[in-house]
């Protein structure tokens, strides 16, 4: 593997880490704070950074409001990123909606009723 793959996953975890911290202590939104950071995704080049989020609940009106949240507080987010994490060129950021909870939490919700799926 070459070596930019390590400081990639670095990163990475470090924006992970951090954003969990600046979403759930630093910004006043709150539709934003139950987002939960699921994961982070670092391109090759280090410019951009795709961050998943996900939510405890299911109702998708909620979700988008929380998602218009954290676009509308992207420039606050990543400036709170750059003065914590210390590198050269804060990655650009993008919240991307990860529906494995909410989708879980449907399947979990169908089985309760005896609804789950038929084999």
């Amino acid at each position: 593997m070459p070596k930019s793959f390590g400081r990639n996953e670095r990163v990475a975890s470090a924006i992970l880490r951090e954003a969990a911290d600046v979403l759930h202590h630093s910004v006043k939104d709150p539709r934003v704070k139950s987002a939960t950071v699921t994961e982070v995704s670092v391109n090759s080049d280090l410019r951009d950074a795709r961050i998943f989020v996900s939510f405890l609940t299911n109702d998708e009106q909620a979700v988008k409001e929380a998602m218009e949240g954290l676009n509308k507080a992207k420039g606050f987010i990543r400036s709170e990123l750059a003065s914590r994490l210390k590198l050269r060129y804060m990655p650009e950021i993008h919240f991307i909606f990860d529906s494995l909870l909410s989708e879980s939490m449907k399947l979990d919700a169908l089985i309760a009723k005896g609804l789950g799926p038929k084999e």
